[in-house]
């Protein structure tokens, strides 16, 4: 099968209130078509009541090129079986499988009222399935398998509760460590439907007090707990913010960076009232930059669920109910990266590329049309929320010889590019990489350059590509070290470089080379890290609590101890705070408090202290 084709695009900016101008109608081009925007304006219009109140309302199906009919679906999900979490009610700050640049989002952020310390309930009877510490993902999360085979997941938690809270603290002792992953035996720790067993709070990879919530069917796949009956305040309806056109070009290679640089904004005046876009003839494709808000416009949430039609036959519709954790990295397929880097915005691609496997989707002739000189194709993209509530925008292309043509340009240079189309090995300067079959999207010439040395570095710059072409799985990187160098030793590491920003990518140094692992492609370098960790005392006596700084490489290990008897010390690196209390088992006296702290370079840093009980 070819691979020859390339996308460029041409990037619209929407006027926010442009839907709500005089529309200048056009000849339709079809009963379909103005039926449907009749129907969607009826529904648009609704007024929405309060969804505490109400059901989860019904969702669009799609049938053939009719115009949608709106059903009710919950997939036989019942209505009763789940509680909320908590006896308030939800207030969400993150959807279902919402975009978020690596990954879907697995679940539903519920809003703590920026507090921590909120009573979370079992949503079902069950039992704890598995409880994780982890300074990262999830932080303190547990996983309660219930009765009807479903398992509900509870993320970032500040502490566990009751007899969770001492299974957990038995096993921490046992293993000597802070972070652990438990798996109970099934029934050894037994939850009654709206039982407290932990208090929300803000650790792991969040960034502000939530709960993550996860409703999992029997395969371990991720479910939208709307579709469960859980009810939450949704009281606005999603918003198109712009629309992005794609030409497709079957006699060009892929060429992966070579993007126009044009800016169209003055254009974006075709969305109000079916105003014509005059392009030349080929065949076009679409994005979507969309996003849904539900109680504020300041809270800005993710939307699953859009379709495309072109003069009123559907086009493209792609909707997540069920998210398979195994294919969460295809989302750099669903999405436009290159738009993501350089706007920080994000497009959904209104097409299923080649390479994309999700299951997510209905479209046909590939979410494409073929616009031919003299051709005028109306244009309409939904989007919509579970609640029912409907956004849209519309335009017209016409196929014109004498319209603006989509332009390539290309404003980095290389030294050297190598055709990548599956796995490959290959050396440019002192760096050899090896990327592995699965890493790869699609194929594209992977292109390289050495730049000046930047402060600080030991190495001069590598660019290895574009930061913005994504890969499926991690590429092996290996440096040859100078001789001058190995004195460093086990202090040497790789960095990769966005700006000013370092971030410490590790390395395991063997003989004069070193090696490195990285699913992501940009600038990289080769440093050393030298410097210890550096302890503050806060306070210590029945409570202890230190601030830690670190410079380079991560904290690795912590290691807390009385008289040389390990105790627990438990750790938040966003806040760079580790604290403890002492164990209440020690009897009165004087003992030897010690504090290691040990970085991912082996660098060291030690508090002591004579403490009296």
């Amino acid at each position: 099968m070819s691979h020859k084709f390339s996308y460029i695009y041409l990037v619209l900016i929407v006027g926010i209130f442009s839907l709500f101008a005089t529309c200048k109608k056009t000849p339709s081009t079809g009963n379909a078509a103005g039926d449907l925007d009749k129907d969607l304006s009826e529904i648009v219009d609704k007024e929405v009541d309060d969804f505490i109140e109400e059901e989860i309302p019904t969702k669009p199906s799609l049938i053939k090129n009719e115009p949608f009919t709106f059903i009710r679906n919950t997939n036989g999900y019942s209505q009763d079986y789940f509680r909320s979490p908590f006896d308030s009610a939800i207030y969400v700050s993150g959807t279902f499988c919402e975009l978020r640049g690596t990954h879907f989002h697995a679940g539903l952020d519920i809003r703590t009222g920026g507090q921590e310390g909120w009573e979370v309930l079992s949503v079902a009877d069950g039992y704890v399935e598995r409880v994780k510490v982890d300074v990262n993902g999830y932080g303190r999360v547990v996983y309660i398998r219930h009765t009807n085979g479903f398992t509900s997941v509870y993320g970032h938690l500040q502490k566990f509760t009751g007899a969770l809270a001492n299974y957990v603290k038995e096993a921490q002792y046992e293993q000597r460590a802070f972070e652990v992953d438990l798996y109970p035996k099934a029934g050894e720790i037994k939850l009654a439907k709206g039982q407290n067993f932990a208090l929300s709070g803000n650790t792991g990879g969040s960034a502000g007090p939530h709960l993550h919530f996860e409703i999992r069917d029997k395969k371990g796949n991720s479910t939208n707990p709307l579709l469960h009956g859980i009810k939450v305040v949704d009281k606005l309806k999603p918003e198109i913010k712009r629309i992005g056109i794609y030409q497709k070009d079957k006699e060009i290679l892929y060429a992966q960076g070579n993007y126009p640089n044009t800016s169209f904004s003055k254009w974006s005046d075709i969305f109000k009232g079916y105003k014509t876009l005059n392009l030349t003839p080929g065949t076009y494709s679409f994005g979507l930059q969309t996003d849904d808000y539900f109680t504020d416009r300041n809270n800005v949430l993710g939307v699953n669920y859009c379709w495309v039609t072109a003069n009123g036959s559907l086009l493209y519709q792609y909707q997540i109910e069920r998210f398979d954790f195994d294919q969460g990295r295809f989302i750099y397929t669903h999405i436009d990266p290159y738009l993501k880097w350089v706007e920080g915005r994000t497009y959904i691609r209104l097409f299923k590329e080649k390479f994309n496997p999700l299951p997510y989707y209905k479209q046909n002739q590939e979410g494409e049309i073929l616009l031919k000189q003299g051709d005028s194709v109306r244009m309409k993209v939904y989007t919509q929320d579970y609640v029912g509530q409907i956004d849209s925008i519309s335009w017209v292309v016409v196929g014109d010889t004498a319209g603006k043509a989509l332009k390539m340009d290309s404003k980095v240079t290389f030294d050297e590019k190598k055709r990548i189309s599956s796995g490959a090995s290959f050396t440019f300067y002192e760096w050899n990489i090896s990327i592995p079959n699965e890493a790869v999207y699609h194929p594209f010439d992977f292109k390289m350059s050495i730049k000046p040395k930047k402060e600080n570095m030991l190495s001069k710059t590598f660019q290895m590509h574009y930061p913005y072409t994504p890969l499926h799985t991690y590429i092996d990187i290996k440096y040859t070290v100078p001789d001058a160098w190995l004195s460093y030793g086990d202090k040497l590491c790789a960095v990769s470089i966005d700006g000013k920003r370092l971030t410490y990518e590790g390395g395991v140094l063997k003989g004069n080379i070193l090696t490195f692992r990285t699913r992501s492609l940009g600038e990289y370098a080769i440093t050393y890290d030298n410097k210890p960790p550096v302890l503050r005392l806060r306070n210590l006596g029945k409570n202890f609590k230190f601030s830690v700084s670190e410079n380079l490489s991560k904290i690795d290990r912590i290691i807390c101890s009385m008289d040389g008897k390990w105790i627990l010390a438990e750790y938040e690196p966003k806040t760079g705070v580790i604290w403890g209390e002492i164990p209440k088992w020690l009897k009165p006296g004087v003992y030897d408090f010690k504090l290691v702290v040990i970085d991912g370079r082996g660098n060291r840093a030690e508090f002591a202290q004579r403490l009296k009980l």
